[in-house]
């Protein structure tokens, strides 16, 4: 087993997802309780402890709420960009409520770095964040795109998610639903604009550039409570799916109450080709 990926949950409540390489695991965001990202690392089967490292997305709660208690009580580091450091440390100072967890690693968007066998390579992305990254997760010849957050899949993000065995990508709001939702007009343009949310129908319209031959798995995230729903997601992806002719790709919309399962990517002979799903 070479490169794994286990969904803890989706959502304006809460993001979390656990990679698993041979050498050990890694968390991409905090944005539940302690409490509640144990219990569903257990419900996964998973060990908190297994966890060396947290890497942060951005500063909003959604992604960030569990920060400092987990990374604390596992003795971890909790990885984030100069910008979001600082950004939390300054609500810190103003609050006088403890965001940071004692043990920071701070990196660069663009600058590669190396946890538990994997390479890491941060990139900037377009959201309404101090400094927010999408991630390419990389072991061996096995890659994963992730990009929760974005309000449009600019050509940085195009290079970045192209050609990746597994791919994460947001799929926020659907056009309709949002422009007829109760919420108030400068919050409807702030998700709309391009540094927002990534709706339904960017989400597909990028799904055939950023898939290729390699990709073996999809999964759409950040799935909008009040201006989206699961059927729908799943109904487009399924219906780009069919015609781009990738059914051959494992696709599941992630939501915000029910974790996925581990999925593993095996590499043989020097290729990503199979996925186990552990149930």
């Amino acid at each position: 087993m070479t490169l794994g990926i286990t969904a803890l949950g989706s959502g304006s409540r809460g993001n979390s997802f656990v990679v698993h390489s041979p050498e050990g695991n890694i968390l991409i965001d905090a944005g539940f309780s302690r409490k509640e990202l144990i219990k569903r690392m257990e419900h996964t089967g998973i060990d908190p402890a297994s966890i060396a490292a947290l890497l942060l997305t951005h500063e909003h709660e959604d992604h960030s709420k569990g920060c400092r208690v987990f990374c604390d009580q596992m003795k971890i580091p909790a990885c984030m960009t100069f910008g979001t450091r600082e950004y939390l440390q300054k609500k810190q100072d103003e609050k006088k409520i403890a965001k940071l967890p004692s043990s920071i690693e701070v990196f660069n968007p663009g600058t590669p770095f190396e946890i538990v066998g994997l390479k890491i390579t941060p990139f900037a992305v377009q959201h309404d964040a101090v400094d927010p990254v999408g991630f390419v997760i990389e072991h061996g010849s096995c890659r994963i795109g992730f990009a929760s957050d974005l309000g449009a899949v600019n050509s940085l993000a195009k290079l970045r998610l192209t050609d990746c065995d597994m791919l994460v990508l947001e799929s926020n709001y659907d056009q309709d639903m949002l422009r007829s939702s109760d919420r108030q007009y400068y919050l409807k343009k702030r998700i709309m604009g391009r540094h927002g949310h990534l709706n339904n129908v960017d989400a597909m319209e990028a799904l055939p550039t950023l898939l290729s031959e390699k990709t073996k798995l999809l999964y759409l995230v950040h799935i909008s409570s009040e201006c989206n729903c699961y059927e729908l997601v799943r109904k487009l992806g399924t219906e780009t799916l069919e015609n781009i002719k990738r059914n051959d790709i494992l696709f599941k919309v992630v939501e915000q109450d029910t974790p996925i399962q581990t999925v593993w990517l095996k590499e043989l002979h020097g290729d990503c080709k199979q996925l186990d799903l552990f149930a």
